[in-house]
């Protein structure tokens, strides 16, 4: 068979550029330390190793926002041992000033702590991490608790009026009154008997009506008090006259203290107030009632966020304000209506109130405790799962390093091997084709 000098050719260049790509290909392999550098140079490893890469995002994704939780879970810890911090002081000072050695000058001083320590429970409640408020739920970008003010109007009822004709006619405007102080009750007065302030009597009731208390005189200021009820949060109605002016301002006629009930009569009232505020008539059935005011609400959200904490695996996310210091769960106490109560009970020097008071005390810590406790335990469940993810990473990344990066001794003697193949080819080729013409005419 004869070999043409073209085919000659083709076959050493052939050789030459086989050699050559070779020792060029792991030449780039001990450049880059990794043995695929292109899908085509093994595309099943490159299947695997694309996989392992979306599972190492994967984890570091998950890993940061591990990290991130974490920290902001820390935060609520210590806002958390700083309001249980704050009540102990306040268990400590109700204490110190329950026994009977306790005067009303130490028991004045008492009060005005209970005060600080009543704001800065405010202020842990309205904590921040950044730019996140911890204890707002979902709503992390509005501060949880707003401090109400203790005025607000009375909303007037006239359902319940049985003469129609009347409650028609009625304008309710003329009926100006409001609520003063704090308090999470229900509160309702009801008229029983039709008449003037000193003649209408009026009924009270503190959980919404379920509940009424005997028959009483209507006054221009009636203490909301059910002696057999809920305890005393020192809320007010207070009636105005047609001028809006407050009825009790006239001091020494209207007396709202339980223990001194003092009758008035009706001409000397028309004398101080005037005529027109005294001829306004109460029906009866009409009713006052009291929009629930606590001195502090929630605004947040009762919503939690929800983190992942593997995939397809979530966890709720810290607590909320309103569980914490607003007592919404059943057997718990609103920690800032507590102390409130407690500073009264002080600045009234009332040994009893302050001593009755000691338990809810109890509770409101033990609140604080559990949840101090549940958070707690999110953090070690949070650096758990960061931890398998740091496993699994480890994982993954000697998996990739089996697939992906290159033996550099096997290929360093793969290089050695490939140089003196490439030389070779290049001294047999020089060889084949080294002939002149001179060669093939003899």
């Amino acid at each position: 068979m004869r070999v043409t000098e073209v085919a000659k050719r083709e076959q050493v260049m052939g050789n030459i550029q086989r050699n050559s790509a070779k020792l060029q290909e792991l030449q780039m392999q001990m450049a880059s330390g990794q043995r695929i550098n292109r899908p085509s140079d093994d595309p099943m490893g490159a299947v695997k190793m694309q996989d392992i890469v979306t599972k190492l995002s994967t984890n570091e994704q998950l890993r940061g926002n591990l990290a991130e939780n974490v920290s902001f879970l820390e935060r609520s810890e210590l806002e958390l041992g700083q309001m249980l911090e704050i009540l102990g002081k306040v268990r400590t000072l109700t204490l110190s000033q329950s026994g009977s050695d306790s005067n009303d000058e130490s028991r004045l001083m008492t009060a005005r702590e209970l005060s600080a320590l009543r704001k800065g429970l405010l202020d842990a409640g309205n904590a921040r991490e950044g730019k996140l408020y911890v204890f707002s739920g979902v709503k992390s970008l509005t501060p949880p608790l707003k401090k109400n003010l203790p005025h607000q109007p009375a909303k007037v009822e006239t359902t319940g009026i049985l003469q129609q004709d009347i409650r028609e006619l009625l304008d309710v405007s003329q009926f100006r009154a409001q609520f003063d102080g704090h308090s999470s009750n229900d509160y309702r007065i009801r008229i029983t008997k039709t008449g003037l302030f000193g003649q209408a009597r009026c009924q009270l009731s503190d959980d919404g009506g379920k509940t009424w208390t005997e028959d009483e005189v209507l006054r221009p200021a009636v203490h909301m008090f059910n002696p057999k009820g809920r305890p005393d949060d020192r809320v007010f109605l207070r009636f105005s006259d047609e001028e809006g002016r407050l009825g009790n301002q006239s001091a020494g006629y209207f007396d709202i203290d339980l223990d001194r009930v003092i009758d008035f009569d009706v001409e000397e009232m028309d004398q101080l107030l005037g005529s027109e505020a005294q001829g306004i008539v109460f029906p009866e059935g009409m009713e006052f009632i009291f929009a629930k005011n606590p001195e502090v609400d929630y605004v947040g959200s009762p919503e939690k966020k929800e983190i992942m904490i593997a995939t397809g695996v979530t966890s709720l996310l810290g607590v909320t304000a309103e569980e914490v210091l607003l007592g919404k769960g059943e057997g718990e106490v609103d920690a800032f209506s507590l102390i409130a109560s407690l500073e009264r009970a002080m600045l009234e020097n009332d040994g009893t109130a302050i001593a009755k008071r000691l338990g809810e005390l109890e509770l409101a810590e033990k609140q604080i405790l559990k949840r101090l406790a549940d958070t707690g335990n999110l953090v070690r469940e949070l650096q758990t799962a960061e931890m398998k993810l740091e496993d699994q990473t480890f994982e993954h990344e000697k998996r990739l390093s089996e697939i992906r990066d290159v033996d550099l001794a096997k290929t360093s003697l793969e290089v050695n091997t490939a140089e003196v193949n490439n030389r070779l080819a290049l001294d047999t080729g020089s060889r084949l084709i080294q002939p002149t013409l001179a060669d093939f005419l003899r």
